[in-house]
């Protein structure tokens, strides 16, 4: 981080408080897009992001309103402090969650929150804004029923992107073509749920409340089985996750035949950011339909 950066941070954080500061900055994970670090305080810890506007040209806004989305919608979030830019660097300050254990409370717990985040309906498919999955942009335009939603704003713009990158070849459109013409027997009907978005096992930190508290979303009111495929795709969580979940709100019959049309999203966003390592998972699903 450059010094005049880190300066301007510390004045914002100086500013929220009455007393002088000391500032301890050390660089932690937080994902591959990012810089990301831990500042520890006499009175306070925080988080920190950082990036420059040629990545996100509205700086870290999207996000913040999409943890504001979470929050009202009965979720928990961490606390969000200041979010700005200096020069050409973004920044966001949030309020540091010290980790605790994953126990099957915290799992029970998880589950909870999860659905009570998913009964809250909209009446459209989709968000008053766009937004962003990883860096890539995420259109959240409306739509009444969530197969046109999912095709027009999810999977075609990044087939698109992939094919016009030259990552995926004519005949996967043409395999693509043919999987939208049946998705819409696929998916089961329900209203549009407040949802994360990207709910893989990065997205969620376990707080020593035992408290899943949800980070970097990619929120719109959509499918809710979506957040529960994105936990299936990198590993999977605990089956005493899914079991308290499905107690809660039950799923309709044969979710695990659905979730890899779900996860074809994410994999392609992965296959543009990353490129072909994701490639082999997309044919499977489009190939095998």
């Amino acid at each position: 981080m450059n010094t005049e950066l880190q300066q301007h941070i510390e004045h914002q954080l100086q500013s929220l408080v009455s007393t002088n500061n000391t500032f301890k900055w050390q660089p932690v994970a937080g994902g591959s897009i990012n810089k990301t670090y831990k500042i520890t305080t006499n009175t306070n810890t925080y988080f920190i992001k950082t990036n420059t506007i040629a990545v996100f040209k509205n700086g870290f806004k999207e996000e913040v309103l999409g943890l504001q989305f979470l929050e009202k919608n009965k979720a928990f979030i961490p606390k969000i402090i200041a979010e700005g830019s200096f020069q050409n660097d973004i920044f966001l300050i949030l309020e540091w969650i010290e980790k605790g254990k994953e126990s099957n409370l915290f799992w029970d717990n998880f589950a909870q929150n999860l659905a009570n985040l998913h009964t809250q309906k909209g009446t459209q498919f989709g968000l008053e804004y766009s937004n962003f999955m990883g860096q890539l942009h995420q259109n959240n335009s409306h739509f009444n029923d969530f197969t046109t939603f999912f095709i027009e704003n999810r999977l075609k713009p990044q087939v698109k992107l992939a094919f016009d990158s030259h990552k995926i070849e004519q005949k996967h459109l043409a395999q693509f073509e043919i999987l939208y013409t049946d998705l819409n027997a696929i998916f089961p009907d329900e209203k549009p749920a407040a949802i994360h978005g990207d709910l893989w096992s990065g997205n969620y930190i376990c707080s020593a409340q035992e408290k899943a508290i949800l980070i970097d979303p990619a929120v719109y009111y959509g499918h809710r089985e979506i957040d529960i495929a994105m936990t299936q795709l990198f590993g999977g969580f605990p089956q005493q996750f899914y079991k308290k979940y499905n107690e809660i709100y039950p799923l309709a019959p044969c979710f695990n035949l659905r979730t890899n049309f779900y996860n074809l999203y994410p994999l392609l966003v992965h296959l543009n950011l990353f490129g072909n390592p994701y490639l082999k998972s997309i044919e499977d699903i489009i190939t095998k339909f």
